[in-house]
């Protein structure tokens, strides 16, 4: 498909989120990559995505647009018979079995890159196609755990498909709805446990249904291929010994498998055709000549006017800027000892009979909400903040009570600190490039068991920065500290950063955070 110059973008929506992988490539070699992630939650593609991917396609001519069904509800039909369904739009599966979808739901997915067309457009069922292609399955349940659903095959002795359902899996929406809790970690468990549950009996339910047809295939090993790691390791060998069947659990990187879709070999596979391409007149020449023309009028004049020495001189102090902009990985050590030191002299500020409730620092400002004792208790804090920042209010919540009171305080402006801070003074780890499902495994490791950590975009800017949110639950604030020291003592630039929020529970200490893993392109 790719020509001397060409460019794949693959969209993939996920649920609120909007994957863009770019691929840049020259006589079929990558030549660059990147990616970004979007909030979305409109029904079309919003605007300033759509102009993003718009203007990267007017750049290079041979432009590619590639996405999976946004709702997927495809079957697999044997190819005797889809040639017959109406109201359907049918793609390849194997020799055998054809995908079909309805062309409503096609269009769905059409319209809504309506603003930049689209070229290629998948099932779940595809990527499938491509791991059977490159693995051996034989007496083997396989399941895709994609977008809330659960895509089943049931492969045959000779590696024939016998057996084939889609069936919804549980969301967290749902079991926020469904169930009560009284925070989100606690939901997040129950989200975690009603999940392993709901799977273990879809994979029962399945193996039940098919062996009550009884057509003398038995199933030997179960492979669980995922997106997003939902279960953990204890969980698959529980699986494994009540099933008494092996069961390997995998990742796929969705992006990846839809790019070798759009590969020559795979392309007939798309329900749609891909759009044809026109290149471009090419006035290259043209504007070269007219420049050429220009710059020897005026050359001599130019030449005289301009401080060579001067702008060399500019010219390298800013490439010097550039490379370092590129190819330096930030200071988290100092990073974080500066969010810790902030933290620390706040929490000392505060004076005996004075109990903060809760606590937001953002760049440069602080909110308090505490509990005294005594109105003089207050009195002493507020010295101590001014010190601190520049402007500070206090707000009685109840300005009729003397004593056992709430008090609301903004502290705006803030002082910098008479600190040395630390310093990262080591290597940094910059022999690979991971994934952001790789680093949200690496965090799930250096996190507190009861974590909920939230991916949210990444950001390329010479380095791929993932920003996640995270939310703990500690005892006392010593463990956020250690927390920090954890991230101190890795050799991959992993930082806190603001906005931070503490809130004093019955169970202890709800801490919310951001966090910023950072790697080299």
């Amino acid at each position: 498909m790719f020509t001397k110059e060409s460019l794949y973008i693959n969209a993939i929506k996920y649920d609120t989120q909007l994957k863009l992988d770019f691929k840049k490539l020259n006589n079929e070699e990558i030549i660059d990559a990147n990616n970004s992630v979007f909030l979305v939650d409109d029904e079309i593609l919003p605007l300033d995505i759509a102009q993003k991917i718009n203007t990267s396609q007017e750049e290079i001519d041979f432009t590619y647009i590639s996405t999976l069904l946004i709702s997927d509800t495809t079957k697999l039909v044997p190819k005797s018979l889809s040639s017959k369904l109406k109201d359907c739009e049918i793609g390849k599966f194997n020799d055998e079995f054809d995908i079909a979808v309805l062309k409503t739901t096609l269009f769905e997915t059409k319209n809504y890159f309506v603003k930049t067309g689209i070229d290629y457009i998948y099932s779940a069922f595809h990527i499938m196609s491509l791991h059977i292609e490159k693995n051996v399955c034989r007496n083997e349940l396989l399941l895709l755990l994609y977008n809330n659903k659960a895509f089943i095959l049931i492969l045959n002795q000779s590696g024939i498909i016998v057996y084939h359902e889609t069936v919804d899996l549980p969301t967290f929406e749902s079991v926020k709805k469904t169930h009560f809790y009284e925070d989100d970690l606690e939901g997040q468990k129950l989200f975690d446990e009603i999940y392993y549950l709901e799977l273990n009996e879809i994979i029962h339910n399945t193996l039940n249904d098919f062996y009550s047809k009884k057509n003398g295939v038995f199933v030997e090993k179960i492979t669980i291929l995922y997106v997003l790691k939902q279960l953990s390791s204890e969980e698959i060998e529980q699986l494994s010994q009540e099933l008494m069947l092996k069961v390997d659990y995998h990742p796929i990187n969705i992006d990846e498998e839809v790019f070798e879709l759009s590969r020559d070999k795979h392309l007939k596979k798309s329900f749609i055709k891909p759009r044809k391409k026109k290149k471009k007149r090419d006035f290259k020449y043209l504007y070269l000549i007219l420049l050429l023309a220009v710059l020897s009028l005026g050359l001599y004049k130019i030449y005289t006017m301009i401080d060579f020495e001067k702008l060399f001189k500019k010219e390298r102090i800013e490439k010097v800027k550039i490379e370092e902009k590129l190819t330096t990985l930030p200071n988290h050590i100092n990073l974080n000892d500066k969010i810790e030191q902030r933290i620390r002299v706040i929490f000392n500020t505060i004076p005996v009979g004075v109990m903060i409730k809760e606590m937001k620092i953002v760049p440069n400002n602080l909110e308090l909400k505490v509990f005294s004792l005594k109105e003089e208790n207050l009195v002493l804090l507020k010295p101590a903040l001014d010190k601190l920042y520049k402007n500070t209010q206090f707000e009685l919540v109840d300005p009729e009570k003397k004593i056992d009171f709430d008090t609301t305080i903004i502290a705006k402006d803030e002082n910098e600190l008479n600190i040395s801070y630390k310093n990262f003074d080591k290597a940094y780890i910059t022999d690979e490039t991971m994934s952001v499902e790789r680093v949200t495994e690496q965090l799930k490791i250096l996190m507190p068991e009861n974590a909920i950590i939230k991916y949210i975009s990444t950001i390329n800017q010479g380095i791929n920065k993932f920003d996640y949110t995270i939310n703990i639950l500690v005892k006392e604030p010593k463990e956020f500290f250690d927390l920090i020291s954890t991230l101190n003592s890795e050799l991959y630039s992993i930082n806190i950063s603001y906005p931070i929020s503490m809130i004093k529970m019955e169970a202890g200490i709800e801490i919310e955070f951001n966090l910023e893993f950072n790697q080299l392109k």
